[in-house]
């Protein structure tokens, strides 16, 4: 007897039992589940798709808070466009005002300030405050950015800022 006969032992009636047929039948079932299922998706992607658009509406400006409120150092948390639209608005040290959409770009986990950095808790990720870009953990992409200024004895939100492409520090030689 054959070497690969003992290591493949099959009767000459058990192979016959799936045949080509069968085995076609097989894939193009799997295919059409397939095939209904990213149909599904697609259609049910289009109307969520609207939403965002209707929701980025421009709002226009918004008061978070009175300038006296947020002291250098410190941050405070409001919603921008709805509920779900958790910001974090942030005083540096040296009185600069940045705000941002609150939702860690990595799995979606809320930053908090920690007095130097924005910081993801979940997996140990920090953002630097100038820019929003990440300076450690597994945050690959920026926070969005929203404009803020003072004016009217007021902290506003007027919009926001387009997202910042690359990491790179202007002043390097």
């Amino acid at each position: 007897m054959p070497h690969w006969k003992k290591a493949f032992p099959l009767d000459l009636a058990e192979e016959a039992h799936f045949g080509r047929r069968e085995f076609v039948r097989f894939l193009a079932v799997v295919s059409a589940g397939f095939t209904a299922g990213i149909g599904y998706l697609a259609i049910r992607k289009r109307p969520l798709e609207g939403a965002p658009d209707q929701a980025h509406k421009n709002l226009g400006p918004l008061r978070i808070c009175e300038t006296g409120d947020v002291s250098p150092g410190n941050s405070r948390l409001f919603t921008y466009r709805d509920e779900q639209d958790r910001c974090i608005l942030v005083r540096t040290t040296n009185g600069d005002l940045r705000a941002y959409r609150q939702t860690c770009t990595h799995l979606g986990c809320s930053v908090r300030w920690d007095g130097r950095r924005l910081e993801c808790p979940c997996h140990q990720g920090f953002f630097e405050i100038e820019r929003g870009f990440p300076v450690q953990g597994p945050p690959t992409r920026p926070l969005s950015a929203l404009r803020v200024e003072e004016k009217a004895g007021g902290i506003w939100i007027t919009g926001e800022l387009p997202k910042p492409t690359v990491a790179v520090e202007e002043n390097q030689s």
